[in-house]
């Protein structure tokens, strides 16, 4: 049982590393904004991609769909400068979460769908998308809970210092 709890202390402790804050920042910033530009250069076949889901009415799709790449790219660019990273890496919790369940709900239909997710930059089945959107989520929520302040704006902006060693 010692062993068990150990090796959880240690994992919980890595998890929490500012060194994998920053990496998982700048990994989550980079790929909101790659995916974003890939939607964006399709144009109105991502709306198409997304109205195909039957998850919205046609309206709200092309809402959804038309905004959402300038939410990925202002998303990516915070978390990338680390201006807001908290906010930002929430809404990507957000983001990811609503991918998971528009692909779970599309799974359940008995569908595999071709995801839009990067546009035609890269054409990934349904269950493909849904465990990179998982494993984005995990990223944002570590984030989230770091922080996200080493070598962010927000420290130096809102003169905030990176508490800890780099072992926090």
């Amino acid at each position: 049982m010692t062993r068990i709890k150990n090796m959880l202390n240690l994992a919980l402790n890595a998890f929490r590393h500012r060194y994998l804050s920053l990496v998982f920042r700048l990994a989550v910033g980079i790929i909101f904004i790659v995916s974003s530009v890939g939607k964006l250069s399709e144009g109105s076949a991502f709306v198409d991609d997304v109205t195909k889901y039957q998850l919205l009415t046609n309206t709200m799709a092309e809402a959804y769909a038309t905004a959402l790449p300038w939410v990925e790219i202002i998303m990516g660019s915070l978390l990338i400068l680390g201006l807001f990273s908290r906010v930002a890496a929430g809404i990507g919790v957000l983001t990811s979460l609503s991918f998971i369940i528009a692909n779970g709900v599309v799974l359940h239909r008995g569908l595999n769908l071709t995801c839009g997710c990067f546009g035609d930059m890269a054409a990934l089945q349904t269950r493909e998308a849904i465990i990179i959107e998982c494993v984005l989520m995990i990223m944002a929520v570590q984030i989230m809970v770091r922080k996200g302040d080493f070598l962010s704006l927000d420290s130096v902006l809102f003169r905030r210092q990176s508490r800890g060693t780099p072992e926090d």
